[in-house]
């Protein structure tokens, strides 16, 4: 069970574990010190002054350093102040040898941040002891500071880390008059992956992408995790905000490639705010502030990234305004259900109709639903909208079935209605409650949802469809279908995308394309519709290739129940 090929490292029984740096001018004393912890089965190097020392700890940190006071070039007091400002090196034991045992060395060892001192002559079996003591409690020290500043699932830095970096990070480019960059990423639609294959497979995934960022970063740029589904990435010493746009386009290439679980792709996208020092604010709460605003603005396409602008603040309170109204808006019967007529090309007459949900609010009055459906996908209020949708059509349609009319009706599902558990439980208690028929009721999901969570919709339509439920593919032609997935997915109808309709007047392609889609319907045994329709050639046209119903304007634009009723339903009315 894997995302992504890694390789764990395991320890061997006999592997050395502790880095010790012995440094001493006396090679005879150097040799000693080296034998006696190479034997104790700690991995040594050596340094004869306080200069080498520096330079091997500027190539990586070790363990502990055990260093004499008194050398050439460069002493250990120096070395050590020194090291202890390198990155790192404010953490590592450093103990000193010395044979200077007045009380002015030991507050100078001291005061130069060494962690202890031994005096000389070297007692082998007491410094033995006292480095591993110094040791073990470094190394405890570290477990404690990784607790407090790191992601355990990851590893990376995690927001209290991320504060004290950017503290540091403002500090150093406003001395040296240099820019940086603040990247904000969120992933999208990583709760539905939470959701369908569980917490183990979300947190497999959190720890890929966490690789996939660091895979497109500098070794010395910052990346965090914010928790949740949020990461950060701090971009030092940018020349331009070109620098900024190329990190953000590769992390958004790379977490968009698929992820393989269980034998299954799995498919992420990454939405990214950025903001600039000093550009967008002079301090760490303003530009993480910015970040996190476009961020939100990144998240209205997907996969994209967008750079802070002034006044993007208002414009989320004012998003934030709206969810909360739609909230009200759900709860106080403030939304309305439109009907759009289907129609039977051979016979002219009423086949069906789609549910469209409208919102009539009460200031504002009608509020678009690619304004407001957006945006309920994005606060987690599709779900409840949708269960209000299909309560009133399955309480419409019982009234208009029990007035002897004889249609279906179809109800828009989001990916994130179709991801719920207890989706098809809802459905047979909404029939049982209100007595509906089979046949009756059509689900309508678009083609890339389906095609996105293939096994899936699957396992979850053939629930549905034992309840007599049909099931249509929305925007057909509008995306890349597997012919093999649409032969075993549970489907009835394909209602044909209008970008095709629009121009098969004119354009032959458009014609061809439509001529192929209804062929392949037939031949699969499911049934066609068109969508948008709105002129007499084009309704001819589709008629001539076979289509088998269509809806647009040419018949109705989506009306409320009380008219559709009236110009649909009495009497039995010819189109």
């Amino acid at each position: 069970m894997s995302l992504d090929s890694e390789t764990v490292k395991i320890p061997t029984k006999n592997e050395k574990y502790n880095n010790i740096l012995v440094v001493d001018d006396d090679r005879t004393v150097r040799m000693a010190l080296v034998d006696a912890f190479t034997r104790e089965n700690y991995e040594v190097e050596e340094a004869n002054n306080g200069m080498q020392a520096l330079n091997i700890c500027k190539r990586h940190m070790p363990d502990l350093v055990l260093m004499d006071a008194v050398m050439p070039e460069l002493d250990g007091f120096d070395a050590c102040q020194m090291i202890r400002e390198l990155p790192h090196g404010s953490d590592i034991p450093v103990l000193m040898i010395t044979a200077l045992d007045d009380e002015q060395s030991i507050v100078r060892a001291f005061s130069s941040g060494a962690t202890d001192y031994v005096s000389k002559p070297i007692n082998f079996s007491v410094i033995k002891q006292r480095v591993a003591r110094l040791i073990k409690a470094s190394k405890a020290e570290k477990d404690v500071k990784k607790l407090a500043y790191h992601d355990p699932l990851t590893s990376l830095p995690n927001r209290t880390y991320l504060k004290q970096q950017l503290a540091v990070t403002v500090n150093r480019a406003a001395t040296e008059n240099q820019r940086f960059a603040i990247l904000f990423l969120d992933l999208d639609r990583f709760k539905m992956i939470n959701d369908t294959l569980g917490h183990d497979a979300g947190d497999l995934l959190l720890k890929a992408v966490a690789e996939r960022i660091r895979h497109c970063v500098r070794e010395n740029d910052f990346v965090a995790r914010l928790g949740g589904d949020e990461f950060t990435v701090v971009l030092e010493n940018i020349a331009s905000l070109d620098g900024a746009s190329n990190v953000a386009e590769k992390i958004c290439r790379s977490v968009a490639r698929p992820f393989g679980f269980m034998q299954q792709k799995m498919f992420v996208t990454t939405s990214i705010g950025i903001s600039i020092f000093p550009d967008d604010g002079e301090d760490v709460s303003a530009l993480i502030k910015h970040a996190d605003s476009a961020m939100f603005r990144a998240k209205e396409k997907r996969n994209d990234f967008c750079f802070y602008e002034r006044g993007m603040e208002a414009e989320i309170a004012k998003r934030m305004k709206l969810e909360q109204e739609l909230r009200k808006a759900i709860e106080s019967d403030q939304l309305v259900l439109h009907y759009q007529p289907k129609i039977d090309f051979k016979t002219g007459e009423l086949v069906g109709a789609e549910a469209l949900v409208r919102w009539e609010h009460p200031l504002k009055g009608l509020v678009p639903p690619d304004v407001f459906i957006s945006l309920a996908e994005e606060s987690g209020l599709i779900n409840p909208l949708t269960d209000w949708v299909l309560e009133n059509v399955a309480v419409q349609i019982k009234r208009w079935l029990d007035l002897g009319h004889s249609l279906v009706l179809a109800v828009n599902l989001s990916v994130k209605d179709l991801v719920q558990e207890d989706l098809h439980i809802k459905l047979e208690d909404l029939i049982k409650r209100n007595g509906l028929p089979k046949n009756v009721l059509e689900l309508e999901i678009t083609e890339s949802t389906l095609m996105d969570h293939q096994e899936l919709m699957i396992k979850e339509l053939n629930k549905n469809k034992k309840m007599g439920i049909t099931v249509a593919v929305d925007d057909f032609g509008s995306g890349y279908s597997s012919l093999n997935y649409l032969k075993k997915l549970p489907v009835d109808v394909l209602k044909i995308d209008r970008s095709f309709i629009s121009d098969i007047e004119s354009d032959p392609s458009d014609s061809a394309i439509v001529a192929g889609i209804i062929a392949l319907a037939k031949n699969l045994g499911m049934s066609t519709v068109a969508e948008g329709v709105e002129t007499e050639p084009q309704r001819y046209i589709l008629e001539q290739l076979g289509c088998d119903s269509f809806q647009g304007y040419l018949v109705s634009k989506p009306v409320p129940p009380e008219l559709f009723a009236e110009q649909f339903l009495t009497p039995e009315k010819v189109i």
